[in-house]
């Protein structure tokens, strides 16, 4: 088997600046400079015979030097300099250690010297090089395969899958970029394992034909999964019917965690011996009836007292006398609000109580999540029906559930938790940067995502975030993903919000993305080797996310739908179904 040095054949030229982000090579010929692209690799040397040093190309200059077009008696000599930037990408080790051959590593411990050679990576070399990346990975039907090298076809692009899901990810482009179905390609590879545990927040149905995952509507139709009030922490039901700006929304507020209090305290007194009462908080995950809830505010509301004394004369004469009770009057614009939730039809996931006013219930909801019963590993749940106001108090909530089951669960010495990943699809509408204008329990909702993207990893929870919108994501929950997969972004703020995630030495390929097709991508972090050019393989089962061709709809109307009449009725009924 040739070695690396003996396949070096084009000299590129000599290194003749070196900094951490970048190392610029004179390129010495003219018609190397001609072949040289972006995105082309570059060997140059290490501190010994077996170390290489990687690094790809960003930037070619032909760049001219003043003064030599103007002297006659120069005209022969070099009136130009020719220049490329290189971004280091790791360290290609021929022998390392006794018996280690043809090793990559991200690593870099040295920078190249000044005057060192530079060669290009093509033919034979280039496919050492790629061929590397593979050699400690496990069986083909255990990798994380995601495509293909775009210079070099034959070689896959593999993640480290345990790092790309423990050190948390982010999938982000524009739109129609492809990031649907890269997470389509990620959760297929993924559900080739026998137990894989993933959750995937689908906002608008475009996962909901995979069939290989399980489909959760949250929606009060049949078989869809609710979510009770008594699910809500106190905040969210705050935010939920009680209007803060109103001068009587202190006493709303206690009279209703006065009877969630009572509520909960008896619930657990008559049904769960073994627990003690006195622990009971608003946030306590016990059952009350939020149509219970509603009864209690309204005899509250009409509510009067009686003062110890009698009339002693006229017509009630020998009746007790009575003063308004603490809440009278006070109490009607909340059990309106409350009544008009209960009413609406898509609301009716959290008040349709038929099923979910015992305990049991919280195991329910958490098997068909995050459990094993239905013998299916991905979980896609809709919310596209969900209502806009509801949206992050529904995935706040189920995320929170999620993260307090695996952080209460208790493995024995020598055991971990089982690991499960959420895919948070459009994650810039519930986890924004701008935090000016959410509401109390959106902030909440934040928390929770915050709280997991830090601490996560201890509990075997994982975030995939994916995003059109980049700059618009939380920088704290941002800066903790180790691993980036980048489609075409073109947004100059978007791009900058890329750039900040990434290392100072990788900042270079930014410059890169908007020249990338739909379903290339440019993979970076722990998970991935080699930060360069990935051609995505296209999932076998494709997401409902395909761009519509305008020009060609409007001209053959082919496999269209346009039922005005369907689609009243459906907005009517708040329901595709």
């Amino acid at each position: 088997m040739k070695k690396l040095t003996e396949c070096l054949i084009t000299t590129v030229g000599k290194v003749v600046n070196v900094d951490t982000k970048k190392i610029t090579v004179e390129v010495e010929e003219e018609d190397i400079l001609n072949r040289l692209k972006i995105n082309d690799m570059i060997v140059m040397e290490g501190n010994n015979a077996d170390e290489k040093l990687i690094g790809i190309i960003t930037k070619v200059t032909k760049k001219r030097i003043d003064g030599f077009e103007d002297d006659e008696n120069l005209e022969d000599e070099i009136s130009s300099v020719n220049l490329c930037n290189v971004t280091m990408v790791g360290t290609f080790f021929i022998k390392l250690g006794a018996n280690r051959n043809n090793i990559f590593k991200r690593a870099i411990n040295t920078y190249p010297e000044i005057n060192s050679d530079a060669y290009l990576a093509e033919g034979d070399a280039l496919a050492i090089i790629m061929n590397s990346l593979d050699n400690e990975s496990a069986d083909t039907e255990e990798k994380l395969v995601i495509g293909k090298y775009a210079s070099n076809s034959d070689v896959a692009a593999i993640l480290d899958g345990n790092k790309f899901f423990q050190r948390h990810a982010c999938i982000v482009g524009s739109t129609g970029s492809g990031k649907s179905f890269t997470v389509a390609n990620i959760l297929e590879k993924a559900n080739k394992l026998p137990y894989t545990n993933i959750v995937v927040y689908d906002l608008h149905g475009e996962y909901t034909q995979l069939s290989y995952a399980e489909q959760i509507n949250i929606t009060d139709e049949n078989g869809g999964l609710h979510i009770p009030l008594w699910f809500f922490n106190y905040e969210e039901i705050h935010s939920l019917f009680i209007e803060s700006s109103e001068g009587t929304s202190t006493n709303q507020r206690a009279a209703v965690i006065d009877y969630i209090l009572k509520s909960k305290k008896q619930y657990i007194e008559n049904n769960m011996s073994g627990i003690s009462s006195e622990i009971v908080t608003a946030d306590t995950p016990v059952p009350f009836s939020a149509h219970e809830l509603k009864d209690y505010l309204e005899k509250e509301d009409l509510r009067e007292d009686e003062t110890g004394e009698v009339y002693k004369t006229g017509d009630n004469k020998g009746q007790p006398k009575t003063k308004k009770g603490q809440y009278n009057g006070k109490l009607t614009n909340l059990i309106m609000r409350l009544q008009t939730k209960m009413d609406d039809k898509k609301y009716g996931f959290v008040f349709d109580e038929t099923d979910t006013q015992k305990d049991s219930y919280l195991k329910i909801f958490a098997d068909r999540i995050i459990g094993a019963d239905s013998g299916k590993k991905v979980k896609v749940i809709d919310l596209s029906e969900v209502p806009a106001d509801m949206l992050p108090i529904v995935i706040g909530i189920v995320t929170r559930i999620i993260y307090d089951i695996q952080f209460w669960m208790s493995p024995e010495k020598n055991q971990t938790r089982h690991p499960l990943a959420i895919v948070c699809d459009e994650a810039h509408i519930y986890m924004a940067n701008d935090t000016s204008k959410m509401k109390a329990v959106e902030k909440k909702s934040l928390e929770i995502f915050e709280k997991i993207s830090k601490e996560g990893r201890k509990y075997g929870v994982a975030l995939v975030i994916v995003s059109q919108r980049p700059a618009e994501l939380n920088t704290t929950i941002i800066s903790q993903c180790n691993n980036i997969i980048s489609l075409k972004i073109t947004n100059d703020r978007d791009k900058s919000a890329v750039s900040a995630m990434l290392t100072d030495s990788l900042v270079g390929i930014v410059d890169t993305l908007p020249n990338l097709d739909v379903g290339e991508c440019i993979a970076v972090g722990d998970a991935i080797k080699l930060p360069v050019k990935i051609l995505l393989d296209k999932p076998q089962e494709e997401p409902i996310s395909s761009t519509i061709n305008f020009w060609d709809r409007w001209n053959d109307r082919k496999d269209t739908v346009f039922d005005i009449d369907g689609a009243i009725k459906n907005m009517i009924k708040q329901s595709r179904k």
